[in-house]
């Protein structure tokens, strides 16, 4: 079992935790509720085993010689990962249609008063206790955002400014704030800084099961913390620090490819052979499109969304 979350699954997760804070839906009727139930319902192995081969030979194999090497992975997750952003802002759009005014002959946008007013109820931001200040806070942080991506400063966004507002770590305009948000997600005590012990904290809710039934799990993310975050071995994440782990440098898909690879490459001649990427089916079906997950009954599920 893989011990050590990779730096691209946790920037993931904190930037798509704060992403779906600002692109919060209306609360789901009793009907999608129980739907909802089963995204949380792996899919059965031999199912995914059976999609993952179709992937391979279809998507991944792209010179038919029966392996997969990183720059044929980092091609296709390069896609992949494209129109998981796509599609999520099309989603989006589409639901807040009919509250759009037309701009200009053929373009729309979306005022931030309709999209509060939708997405944040004065019932909800009036409840008492710890919910309705989550709820404040969370409002808050979303016209943050929206302020950012309203390049022209008009109170309104068209699709481009949408698409950074929902995804600002695509966009070098506003993707500083993907860094703000994550720190502040995770710095508790709010000094600025997010501890070692804020780290764990933050892994534990973001990780699936393995990180209690891997006795290993702990110990390897203190290393991980330690040996490649920690730059400064002052045993906190500065803003900096935070900005090297959230928005890495590096080609984000080419070291995912390369993670992938070292999961699944039994043989360790860096590449994958149909047999090894089945082998591996709950590790390898966050890489499935989107259509296996709708087709099987578990569109939407977080599974997807973390592994990239």
């Amino acid at each position: 079992m893989q011990t050590t979350l990779p730096t691209l699954l946790l920037a993931a997760v904190a930037t798509l935790c704060l992403a779906n804070d600002a692109s919060k839906a209306p609360p789901p009727t009793s009907q999608q509720q129980q739907q909802q139930q089963q995204f949380y319902q792996p899919p059965k192995p031999e199912v995914v085993q059976k999609h993952l081969n179709k992937l391979f030979v279809e998507e991944l194999d792209k010179d038919g010689d029966q392996y997969v090497n990183a720059a044929e992975l980092k091609e296709y997750l390069k896609k992949f990962h494209s129109r998981l952003i796509l599609d999520s802002i099309d989603k989006q759009w589409v639901y807040f249609d009919k509250e759009m005014q037309e701009k200009a002959p053929g373009v729309k946008v979306l005022k931030w008063e309709t999209y509060r007013k939708l997405s944040f109820p004065d019932r909800d931001l009036e409840k008492a206790g710890e919910e309705g200040k989550q709820a404040k806070a969370m409002l808050e942080r979303t016209e943050r955002r929206w302020k950012l991506a309203d390049f022209d400063n008009d109170g309104a966004l068209d699709k481009a400014e949408f698409k950074s507002f929902l995804h600002p770590e695509e966009d070098e305009r506003v993707r500083d704030v993907v860094v703000t948000e994550a720190t502040e997600l995770m710095d508790t005590d709010k000094n600025g800084i997010v501890s070692f012990d804020e780290y764990m904290e933050h892994l534990k809710r973001v990780s699936g099961p393995e990180k209690d039934k891997d006795k290993n799990w702990a110990p390897a993310q203190q290393s991980h913390f330690s040996t490649y975050m920690d730059k400064d071995k002052d045993g906190a994440l500065n803003e900096a620090e935070m900005r090297d782990w959230v928005l890495p440098s590096h080609d984000r898909e080419e070291g995912e490819a390369w993670r992938l690879i070292s999961v699944g490459d039994v043989n360790q001649d860096t590449r994958l052979t149909k047999e090894e990427v089945a082998a591996q089916p709950d590790y390898f079906m966050g890489i499935l499109p989107h259509e296996f997950w709708q087709q099987e009954g578990h569109a939407g599920t977080v599974k997807q969304k973390e592994e990239l």
